[in-house]
Parts: C-alpha cells; structure tokens; sequence
C-alpha cells in the first residue's frame, strides 16, 4: 500500500506524491493520491490521479475527455480501473489542468513480470481471465481498448484490470480510428502502410494484443521488441512467441489459445468471451502431477539401446510422461508438448539416438530428438526443440502415426490418414529422410499400422477390426490373419517367424505362428485397449498394454540358446515399484 511523502502537492481535494508516479508519458502523469475526510472520523481515502497536459492543446484535451467519458461508461465492470470522478485543477502547479481520480492499483502486470519472471499456466490463465472480460464489457459497449500491454493491467486489490485507455474509441459499426498504440503489441492490420485515409482498429486487434500479453506472461518477456513497426515484423514477432511457447515446453493448451489470438486472419482470433472461457477453464483445471500415467492416453514405447526401455504418453491435452528403465526403474517424469497428442511414435536411428514424433489433433506432426552417451547412459544436453516433421502425406490429415523402435532395423516411419490410406517414410544413411510414398498394396480403410518388433513384418487393422499381415513394407503383400470368433481387433504387434501378439476385446493373447515359445503370460483383469511393442537387443522383446484409465503393465521376453522365447511370468504395472 502507498505510503504518504513527506512532501505533497495537492491538486483539489487530493494530495499527491510527484516523487512516486505510476506511470508518466507526453499525455499525462499517473501520481498517488490521498485524501482526508474529516466528516469520516479521519477515514483516509487512497486513488490515483491520473492529469493530462493539456493546457492550450485542443486536440489533446479532446482525447482526454473522452477518455474520461470511456471510463464513465465502463464503471461497473469489474476488471476495469474503476473510475471515481473528473475535475480542471483549480490551483497550483496544475491549474487549469484536467484530473481524472479513479482507482489505485499496487503493481502493473509488466512490473510483476519483471520481478517474478515467467508465470505458471494457470496463473497467467487467472491473472488475464478477468483482462478478457474486460474487453468483453468494452467491445459490447461499442468500444476498443487499442493498446493493451502488461504496463497497462493493473492490480487491483488483488484483481488484475485494464487501465489507460488513452487511445481507446468508439466503434462505429464495426471500425473505429487508429490513434497509436504499443507497436510491439499491435496486430499486423494496424501496422499495415495505410492508404488513403486514416488507419482502423477492431476488437480482433485487442485480441492480438491478448495474445501478445499472454505470451509474455508464460515466457516472462517477449523475445524481441518492434524497432520498426510494420506488417512483417509484428508477424515475425508473433511467430517468435510461439515458436518460444514450444521451445521452452509450455502447456500445449496455453499455447495453443495463444496461436489462435495470433492468427494473422483476424477472423479466425477468438472473441472476448471465448477467450474469457477458455482462460477460466485453464485457470480452475487441477493442475495434473506427471507422476502416473493418465486416463485415455496414447503412448508408445522404444529403446535406443540396451539396457534402455523408454515408454511416452500422452493425455488428451497434450502432457507428456516418460518412463525409463535403465539401471533401474525411475518414477514418470513430465515432457512438454506443442500441441495435444493424438498419437505418439518414438524410435532410435542408431544406438543412443532417440527421435519422438507428437500427431496433434490438426493432423499436424512434431518431431524432436535426444541422443546419449553409450558410456553412462545419460542424455548429452537436453532434448531438441520440437520442429514441425514437414509436409504430410496426401491430403487426408494423419490420424495415427509409427515408427520401428529398436536401431537395428531400419529406421522408418508409418502413419494413416483420414481416409483410412496408408504411408510409409525412411530415414537414408546419411539422415535424410525419403518423402512421403504410399504404403505398397495396403488394404483400404486402415485405421493403424504397426511395425515388427524384432522382424521386419508390418500389422495393420482396419475399420472393420480386421488383421491384416505384411511380411514387410516393400513386400505389397497382405493378407488377413485370425478368423472372425477373433474380431474385433484393436492393435496386434507382430514378433518373428510370423508371431503376432493381438489385443481383442480387451484381452492380450500371442498366435504363436512358427515362434517356438514358452507360456504366454496371462495380463491383470482389465479392459485394454492400446498395445505396442520394442526391442532391448537383439533377440529381446518388450510389450506394453494400457487401458483408459491410464493403467500401463508391461511384461518381456528373451530368446534363449536354444531359440526357444522365454516370457517373464507375470505383467508389471507401471504405476508400481518394478523390479531391477
């Protein structure tokens, strides 16, 4: 709370502090304020005045008093700095001044920031929840706000609210003029070489700025600042943000709510009161601990090399888990994410490199990587940046993606369209990958394809729950496996000699085929319904089954000297301690 100077100046009834302002510009000063009231048994009553230079200046003092007017028809909003009262200085230093008292605020957003650095989602959804609602109240009282920034959010008595609108206009219909703003905050529109006539601002362009300030909030600063204000820079920015947003592993949610308010359609920026929506959503979702796996998710498994088991999911907004087994068990531990996970892939090019491919709802993919020391098993730095995987297939969107896990088989990617086509990329020696080309004789309506665990053989289902084999993704050969007491099928992983282990109905069983193996552990009593497999080493298999509601169990097998397959004898859940 404001502590009263030694020295004050008073301006009406109010004495204010020259030596502490709030904000101060060519326009006006923003000052402490406090006043007395002696019928109040010496209640003391604690505001800001905000006076404007506008003394023998018409056109400035225009501005302010519609300003003052704005904030007139805003009283009554609950995210809006409250105004109290407007009055010309009738004395002293500010004589013939216009003064506008209106609600005191203890820190302006971009000062927090500056202290606290980057806020957590959900307090950056809380803290700019009210801001949209805000500008809900402004848009539907025929207005704009027109320079929206973390300088210009204020705490309130503990609530954040929009102050200075300086700038703020009428519409008139659906435009109203442009009289300035923070180029770093302004849409590309606004900063467009205007033409003939004066330049417009509409509501999409304070959602542009939403998005500007919600950016900044998770990040803690914007990564650079408009020298120059224009079109291409203030795109340029925008995509800095969000390119930011994915490199620093923000929610997926947050940061998707941010690339829409930065949709260089303005048409395609959520209005006020979605965005109110969303960010309340955001604010009141229990936060999800990366401790366990979680209900519905998508997951996949790989290894980069013995004695490596890397299991990844993915919840259906997008938080990524993982799960190790090295020298021992480790606990979940949580992954960031650019875009919720439709489906996951991961596999290893050569021993000790790891890529992990992310399919978003959009049909999207995202790819990065990871490589370790061969020696102790620990990453060499960090994992890479996601990078958009390029070009998709077709033009159907992916709907599932897969990849070949252990980095003694080839390394390649399978993935299915919308349309139930199927498609196949390989990875050269040299790293790059071949484009996009159609999977060689695959059936129609396909729904998943899966690579062989520890063969080259390929396993897809279609829409019908049919099995279907390839003996490998050149072969163009497919034939259906099982008779119809087995279908449906949800997911099979094929094993060598033509083995197939078949997730149906909820129950894992292995068609054994020519595989010489011994019993077949009987997974816990669940309803599951994904399945996926791996290799250890050569000679090596690990299978994991989920359910939805987020349980995994995992089990193994080895092939002894003999060529006979020995399976552990029970499944472990993952959520449990498992054994060294």
């Amino acid at each position: 709370m404001y502590c009263p100077a030694v020295s004050e100046t008073r301006v009406g009834e109010w004495l204010v502090d020259e030596a502490a302002p709030l904000g101060s510009g060519q326009f006006a000063r923003v000052l402490p304020a406090r006043r007395v009231r002696p019928g109040l048994d010496g209640h003391v009553e604690h505001r800001a005045v905000k006076i404007y230079h506008v003394r023998g200046d018409a056109e400035q003092r225009r501005r302010a008093l519609e300003e003052i007017r704005i904030q007139e028809r805003l009283m009554g909003c609950p995210h809006a700095v409250a105004y109290v009262d407007a009055f010309l200085a009738p004395e002293g230093p500010f004589a013939g001044c216009l003064v506008q008292v209106m609600e005191l605020g203890d820190r302006a957003l971009g000062d927090h920031l500056d202290a606290a650095g980057p806020l957590p989602p959900h307090e950056a959804a809380a803290a700019l929840a009210g801001v949209a609602e805000a500008l809900e109240h402004v848009h539907g009282r025929g207005l704009v706000h027109a320079d929206l920034k973390p300088g210009n959010i204020v705490r309130c008595r503990g609530l954040w609210k929009i102050a200075d609108f300086n700038v703020a206009t009428a519409l008139r219909e659906t435009v109203a003029w442009d009289l300035g703003g923070t180029p770093s905050y302004m849409s590309p529109q606004r900063l467009r070489t205007p033409g003939s006539g004066p330049r417009e601002v509409r509501p999409a362009d304070d959602m542009w700025s939403l998005g500007m300030v919600l950016g900044q909030c998770v990040l803690g600063r914007l990564p650079s600042r408009l020298a120059l204000p224009s079109e291409e820079g203030a795109l340029r920015l925008a995509g800095e943000v969000v390119e930011a947003l994915a490199a620093t592993g923000a929610d997926p949610v947050t940061a998707s709510l941010v690339r829409e308010l930065l949709s260089p359609d303005p048409g395609r920026r959520p209005t006020a009161r979605q965005a109110a929506r969303r960010l309340r959503d955001l604010a009141t979702a229990e936060p999800l601990a990366p401790t366990l796996p979680l209900p519905h998710a998508t997951f996949t498994v790989t290894s980069y090399g013995d004695p490596h088991l890397e299991v990844f999911a993915a919840d259906p907004r997008g938080l990524c888990h993982g799960w190790n087994v090295g020298d021992g068990w480790s606990g979940w531990h949580g992954l960031n994410a650019p875009a919720p996970a439709r489906a996951l892939a991961a596999g290893s090019p050569v021993p000790y490199r790891q890529h992990l491919w992310l399919l978003g709802h959009d049909g999207r993919l995202w790819r990065r990587a990871l490589t370790v020391d061969p020696k102790t098993c620990v990453p060499i730095g960090d994992w890479s940046g996601w990078e958009d995987d390029g070009p998709t297939p077709g033009t159907a969107p992916l709907t599932d993606v897969a990849a070949t896990g252990a980095p003694w088989t080839p390394h390649r990617l399978y993935a299915v369209d919308r349309d139930g086509g199927g498609w196949q990329r390989g990875q050269e020696d040299d790293g790059r990958w071949t484009s996009w080309s159609p999977l060689p004789g695959a059936p129609a309506g396909l729904v998943s394809v899966r690579p062989g665990v520890a063969c080259g053989a390929l396993a897809a289902v279609d829409r019908s729950g049919t099995l279907l084999y390839s003996p490998g993704p050149a072969a163009g050969r497919w034939r259906r496996v099982l008779d119809d007491e087995h279908a449906p099928v949800s997911a099979a992983v094929p094993l060598p000699d033509e083995a197939l282990v078949v997730l149906g109905g909820g129950h894992c069983v292995l068609h054994p085929g020519g595989l010489a193996s011994g019993p077949f552990p009987v997974p816990p009593p669940g309803r599951y319904t994904r399945l996926d497999g791996t290799s250890r080493w050569n000679g090596h298999i690990e299978l994991v089954l989920g359910d939805d509601e987020g349980r995994l169990v995992h089990t193994w097998g080895v092939r002894d000297s003999a060529g006979w397959w020995r399976w552990d004898d029970r499944w472990w859940d993952l959520r449990e301690t498992a054994p060294r």
